[in-house]
């Protein structure tokens, strides 16, 4: 093959060693020719406006704390109620944190020195602590908000896998049920499983069914586009227990209750066995009659949801 540069042979145009002889090719697309590949990026030096800014925002936190040091001392001197003070404490109760986080307590400490030079440091600290606890329990009262976090475990008790969706939205503040919602997928909880969600009260999930033991490669986007119908629509209100056993729907069926209750009396008798319950006279005769019952084997799994102990039990 011949090069259509220099006519040579074993090499193409493409690895032709006279190609490109100046190196300008070479640089990167964004690089100047005349600067060195090496050279370190100069340092962004902020603007003049930017610095202004910040220096302005600096010195009305040091002035709105100093006035709310001068109103707390003034409070606790003439022994009136220190929650007095709370519109001063909301100018500073969040950039204070923050900037005594940063810089520590030493410019506070300066700052409240100056207000009063007759007064020690300590005790206008002592003032101040006070009065941000009044504060805050002023506030807490006036402003009661409600957790809503919730932490549940979703146990899978049926004999096949289940896709999780979340509904973005909140069903208890907006109108989910008349109009199409996109929605996130969350995992998957396979058969006789296990699966946690931090989650709120009013969210909704879709529990959708799910043939193979990996997640699928694509996912729908609203909850209008379900290929498969979900089997369960999950919504979280605030009695809604931190256990949700799928069974039959978000209940456990009365056939897996019977079975809990079985294996637990079971356990219970064998432990009083254990003790030496058969060396009594009156319970003896009992206790044979337990020898008549045979239960069916169930799986470690099946105990611990169950509630007795397993080979998962005190397994962190």
């Amino acid at each position: 093959m011949v090069c259509s540069i220099c006519n040579g042979s074993g090499h193409n145009r493409r690895t032709c060693p006279q190609r490109n002889i100046t190196g300008l090719a070479n640089q990167p697309a964004n690089q100047p020719a005349n600067q060195p590949a090496n050279q370190p990026t100069p340092p962004l030096i902020p603007s003049p406006c930017w610095c202004r800014n910040q220096w302005k925002k600096t010195i009305r936190m040091v002035l709105d704390f100093k006035r709310f040091v001068k109103v707390s001392l003034l409070l606790n001197h003439h022994n009136d109620n220190l929650k007095y003070c709370y519109f001063h404490w909301l100018k500073i109760r969040n950039k204070a944190v923050r900037s005594w986080s940063m810089w520590g307590q030493t410019f506070w400490l300066r700052s409240a020195s100056n207000i009063n030079d007759k007064l020690s440091v300590h005790y206008i600290m002592n003032c101040v602590g006070l009065t941000i606890q009044s504060c805050s329990r002023f506030h807490k009262e006036r402003n009661t908000v409600k957790d809503n976090l919730k932490s549940i475990k979703l146990i899978n008790m049926r004999k096949e896998n289940y896709l999780i969706y979340w509904l973005v939205g909140n069903f208890m503040v907006e109108d989910i049920d008349n109009r199409e919602n996109n929605i996130n997928y969350m995992g998957i909880v396979r058969a006789n499983d296990k699966f946690s969600l931090r989650t709120m009260v009013g969210h909704r999930f879709y529990l959708v069914p799910h043939r193979l033991d990996i997640e699928p490669p694509y996912h729908p986007q609203t909850d209008k586009q379900f290929f498969i119908e979900p089997y369960l629509q999950l919504n979280l209100h605030e009695e809604s227990k931190s256990v949700i056993y799928i069974d039959e729907g978000e209940k456990i069926s009365e056939l897996n209750r019977w079975k809990f209750n079985a294996l637990k009396l079971d356990y219970l008798i064998r432990e009083l066995i254990k003790l030496g319950a058969k060396n009594n006279e009156t319970l003896d005769i009992v206790l044979d009659l337990h020898e008549d019952i045979t239960l069916d084997q169930v799986t470690e799994w099946y105990k611990d949801i169950a509630g007795i102990p397993s080979t998962f039990t005190n397994i962190t």
